[in-house]
C-alpha cells in the first residue's frame, strides 16, 4: 500500500472514530430519547447506560438498563 493510500486510509479511520467519540451532545440527546421510550415499559432509577464502539465499519450499540419493574401493558 502506498504511503499516501495509507494516510488517506488513517485520516478516514480517525475522522469516523472522532464521530462516535467526539459527539458528546449526540450521545446525551441519544440517552434522553432512549430513557424516554424505556420508561413507557420498564421502571427504573438510573439513566440508561450506552456504549458505541465500531468495528470492521460497523456499529456495535450496547444499551443497558437496570430495571426493577416491566410495566403491565393496560398502563401503557
Amino acid at each position: 500500500m502506498s504511503n499516501t493510500k495509507k494516510e488517506i486510509v488513517r485520516m478516514q479511520s480517525v475522522i469516523e472514530s472522532d464521530r462516535v467519540s467526539a459527539s458528546n451532545n449526540f450521545t446525551e440527546l441519544l440517552i434522553n430519547d432512549i430513557n424516554k421510550v424505556l420508561r413507557e415499559y420498564f421502571d427504573f432509577r438510573a439513566l440508561p447506560k450506552l456504549k458505541i464502539e465500531k468495528f470492521n465499519g460497523e456499529y456495535f450499540v450496547n444499551l443497558s438498563i437496570s430495571a426493577v419493574r416491566i410495566k403491565n401493558f393496560s398502563n401503557i
